[in-house]
Formats: structure tokens, sequence, C-alpha cells
């Protein structure tokens, strides 16, 4: 039970709307079928008490009728139910189907073909990889993020594997934090700090914001200011801020602009133009060999010398 429990979660995170559209679906299918019970029973109890005075095979014939005309009369609902339990059964089935992937599918490598140094982000949500598959990608991945914590206490299921093998087929690979805006900043580092061991070579550590907080913005600001301040000192380098364009603007403008900024804004580059961004995060649907869902594509700004340079390096090393 508890397995799928989180693999509802994670398809509720990978297909919202069409978690959504189950739900609603089930409500609507719970609502009319009370309503339909309801009136079948009702039927029922009216033909019983017209029984004791009518003829039986008059009332038989009568009581045939009178599911007739009901069903015809509610052929419409009956259908939408009809409808709604096919849907319903389809997406059920793409949950609990084991094999489900995108493997058989042409990968969209247009969709990476661009002026940019191209690369994705990955998490438990894109299940195990097929790592040596990967590698045959049509896509020129160049860096690959992993999400490695989150909050005070969790971890991503699938980090170990995924940082392991991201240096053992020799892409740049970067550990990302979940910020969870309700809890410690300290302890959300030292969370990160725990699980996440950077080697010289390894992109800066990535602080992921993007809900605000109950206890206010500026508490919020606050506490994203102390995790940057702590991965700063331990790592000697300042750390990367992803968060959604909209987020950006409206909360964090003006109090993290001395950090690499990551955003994510699906609707094309002239969205940032008012934005001094490094990394933009431009869509969720790249199809990735060896990769069972689809995964999020992002472009770097400038070149392979700029990109080296967002790399952990010894401590005696300086950056302008």
């Amino acid at each position: 039970m508890r397995n799928i429990f989180y693999r509802i979660i994670d398809y509720k995170e990978i297909h919202p709307i069409r978690f959504w559209v189950i739900i609603i679906g089930l409500s609507l299918i719970f609502l009319a079928s009370i309503y339909v019970l309801r009136k079948v029973i009702q039927n029922k109890s009216n033909s019983k008490n017209n029984f004791k005075s009518e003829n039986l095979d008059n009332e038989t014939e009568k009581n045939d009728k009178k599911f007739q005309l009901f069903f015809i009369k509610h052929k419409i609902l009956i259908g939408i139910i009809l409808f709604q339990f096919i849907i319903i059964l389809a997406f059920t089935t793409s949950l609990f189907k084991k094999n489900y992937s995108f493997n058989n599918l042409i990968e969209n490598s247009s969709i990476s073909s661009s002026e940019y140094l191209f690369g994705i982000d990955i998490s438990h949500y894109q299940g195990k990889i097929d790592w040596k598959e990967m590698r045959t990608s049509h896509h020129p991945i160049e860096y690959i993020f992993i999400r490695a914590t989150m909050g005070t206490n969790g971890k991503d299921k699938y980090f170990d594997d995924n940082w392991k093998n991201a240096k053992n087929n020799e892409y740049l690979r970067g550990a990302y934090h979940y910020y969870r805006p309700n809890e410690n900043s300290t302890q959300q580092f030292e969370n990160f700090k725990s699980i996440v061991n950077l080697e010289e070579g390894d992109f800066i550590p990535i602080l992921d914001i993007e809900k605000e907080s109950r206890l206010g913005r500026k508490n919020l600001r606050k506490g994203i200011l102390n995790w940057l301040k702590l991965a700063e000192t331990e790592y000697g380098r300042k750390p990367m801020i992803y968060t959604g364009l909209n987020f950006y603007e409206r909360i964090l403008k003006g109090y993290v602009d001395e950090y690499p900024l990551w955003i994510a804004a699906y609707s094309g580059k002239h969205r940032l133009k008012n934005v001094d961004w490094s990394f933009h995060q431009f869509t969720e649907k790249v199809i990735v060999k060896g990769i069972k869902t689809t995964v999020d594509g992002n472009d770097f700004k400038n070149d392979s010398t700029a990109l080296s340079k967002m790399k952990i390096t010894p401590a005696n090393t300086v950056y302008n």
C-alpha cells in the first residue's frame, strides 16, 4: 500500500492534469451512481407498494415499462458515467503499467538544437534511468542537474544512483536542494551537506525555491539568503538559484541578484530579456532515450569556457 501511495503522489506531480481528471471523474461517477441507485430503489419500492393492489401480470408489465422509461430518460447520464469509467480505466492503466516508457517514441532532438549549451534536470519523478541507453541520445546533453534533498530531512530516492551514474558517464553533474519555505533554513542546508559530496569538477550547489512561506516574504528571503551564505562558506563558491520567472520577479528580484540564476519560463526567451539569467529551463517535454518520462530541457547562456567556471574548483583557484 505504501508503494501504491508514493506512486500516486509521483503521478500527481508528473501528470497533474491527468490526476485531476481522474479525481473529478471518480467524483462524478460516485455522485451519478448514488443518483441512479436512489432512482432504482425508489422504483422498486413503488413496485412493491403497487404489487399489493394490482394484478401480478399487469404489474410486471408496468415495471418493465418503468425501467425502460427510466433508462431512456437517463441515457445521457448513463453515457457520461460509462465515458468517465473508460477514461479513468485508461489513465489508471497507464499509472500502474510498470514498463510505461517513452523509449519507443522518436526523440524530439530538434527541441535541443540551438545556439546554447543544452542539459537536462532529473529527479525520482523520472524513475530509474537506463544510462547506457541515454548515452546514445541524439540530444547534445552537456550537463545534468540532479535533485538531491528536500527540506530538513528529505532525500530524493534516486539521487545516489543518478549522482554516481552521471559521473560514470562523464556528464557535468550538479546537485540541487528543494527548499521548503516553512522549514528551518540552517537545518535544510545541513541536510543537503550531509547527503551531497561535491567534488572538484562538479557544478556549484543549487537552491530550488518555488513557493512562498506562511511566515511571510521577509522571513522567506532571510531563510533563502541564510542557506546561500552557508553553502558559499562550505564550498567556496556562490550557489545558483533555480526558480520560476514569475516567482523571481515577485519575490526574489533585488534580493538575490549577486547569485547565478536558473529561470524556468516556457514561453520563449523573449520573456527573459530583463533578467540576467545563466540557465533557462525552456521546456518540460524533452524525450530522451533511457528515461521513462518526459524531462525538463535547459539552455546555458554562454559558451563551454563560461560553463567550466561554474564548477567546484581547488581552494586556490579564483574566478572573477
